[in-house]
């Protein structure tokens, strides 16, 4: 355990040090063909390129207070998921003592284990939306709103998952794992996806919600 903390700290330092602009996300560039896609598609949604909800995503992990590192997965069981038996399970393992799932109030860090292919836009597991669900997650580490109700932690990061199937024309998913994931559905019809709001992204059960009346009006 000791080795595997030393190499996390060799391998951010050394991104730290490649890109002080994006200090707060940072890729293992051990593997240099990963990191290479996995930089392509923060630089797409930093730019807007995946549309302003997964844009406002990015932005607030680059801004947060604790670290999230995006490492890939590999042949080392030692990344992979407990639950996986073939190692190609992305997912977030929280920096701290407490149990995988338990609740988090607190700013917490975290290493975000990706499968190639779930980067690769050659490829059509991309499409599923893998990386920006997982980066949802890091993101309510990050901010101490990390539910202990798996329901709420699916509809969060569906909501950032469904708008980035939307920037890229693909079908939204309204049912993840058996929960109902259309909230960025009735988000949308509201017009509440604009500048104004990113800051309540993700916005669930937007219906229940009150707004400003210039973001939405029932007529």
């Amino acid at each position: 355990m000791k080795n595997r903390i030393v190499f996390v700290c060799i391998s951010l330092t050394l991104t730290l040090l490649k890109d002080p602009l994006s200090a707060v996300i940072l890729v293992d560039h051990s593997d240099a063909q990963f990191a290479d896609l996995a930089e392509a598609e923060l630089k797409k949604m930093r730019m807007g390129e995946r549309g302003l909800v997964s844009q406002s995503l990015v932005e607030q992990l680059d801004v947060s207070a604790t670290t999230t590192t995006i490492r890939a997965l590999t042949k080392d069981e030692e990344t992979w998921h407990p639950n996986d038996l073939k190692g190609t399970r992305s997912h977030v393992v929280p920096l701290d003592n407490k149990v995988r799932g338990a609740e988090r109030l607190v700013p917490t860090a975290s290493i975000i284990y990706v499968h190639t292919n779930r980067i690769d836009p050659k490829l059509s597991t991309f499409k599923l939306g893998g990386f920006v669900y997982v980066l949802a997650e890091a993101k309510d580490l990050n901010y101490g709103s990390f539910s202990a109700d798996f329901r709420i932690r699916e509809k969060r990061s569906a909501f950032y998952r469904n708008a980035w199937r939307d920037s890229l024309g693909l079908p939204l998913l309204n049912i993840s794992d058996g929960i109902a994931t259309v909230d960025y559905q009735e988000a949308k019809k509201m017009d509440l996806l604009n500048e104004e709001n990113k800051k309540l992204f993700p916005i669930l059960s937007p219906a229940g919600k009150q707004f400003p009346s210039n973001s939405y009006e029932n007529n």
